[in-house]
């Protein structure tokens, strides 16, 4: 987590920051980044959550609080499946739905950037939503996000088990309530094919 702007370097020996990390992402959460090495020598490399997917990049230490996520979540897009893990152990999986052929779900590891309460739970997006750090290869722009990848419920239940959504993961929404519940900002996610 981020303790203010974050400036972010191409390595650890660079003089000038190539980017800055607002503190808050455009849902209001505080920064998220994911620590992949480090921190050593004042410095940590991160995964960031920006185009292209797998972006990373090096921040000084001390702009980071760092924490310890227990759990992660797993998305198989073939079985359109989601598991949620702690230590290792299965919590929750669920059927999901995913990206259609024209908008497909994105592969790779992410992580949780947000988590939401929306104020209409009947919505597309159903009672809660995640925001990942995974951003769609085929939309750039959506809701005032750049093509913003989400774990979300939904108001179309019969969608779920299919390839429906324009990238994200859609899943029951007493399933995503159940989520909210328990998995915190920063939780690993690892969606393969």
């Amino acid at each position: 987590m981020t303790v203010g702007d974050t400036e972010i370097y191409e390595t650890r020996q660079s003089t000038e920051a190539t980017l800055i990390m607002p503190h808050t992402t455009i849902l209001g959460t505080v920064t998220v980044l994911q620590v992949v090495e480090g921190p050593v020598d004042g410095w940590a490399r991160v995964r960031l959550p920006i185009r292209p997917n797998g972006s990373e990049g090096w921040v000084k230490a001390r702009d980071l609080m760092l924490y310890m996520v227990e759990g992660k979540v797993e998305i198989d897009l073939s079985e359109r499946t989601l598991t949620y893990l702690e230590d290792g152990r299965e919590i929750l999986t669920t059927s999901v739905a995913v990206g259609s052929q024209r908008n497909p779900t994105p592969e790779g590891e992410f992580f949780i950037t947000d988590s939401v309460t929306l104020d209409n739970p009947g919505s597309l997006w159903g009672p809660h939503a995640f925001g990942l750090s995974a951003r769609s290869d085929t939309i750039t722009e959506y809701n005032g996000g750049d093509g913003i990848i989400g774990i979300h419920g939904t108001n179309r239940p019969g969608s779920i088990g299919n390839a429906a959504s324009l990238g994200c993961v859609r899943v029951p929404n007493d399933v995503i309530t159940r989520l909210h519940e328990m998995v915190p900002i920063g939780t690993p996610v690892k969606i393969t094919a």
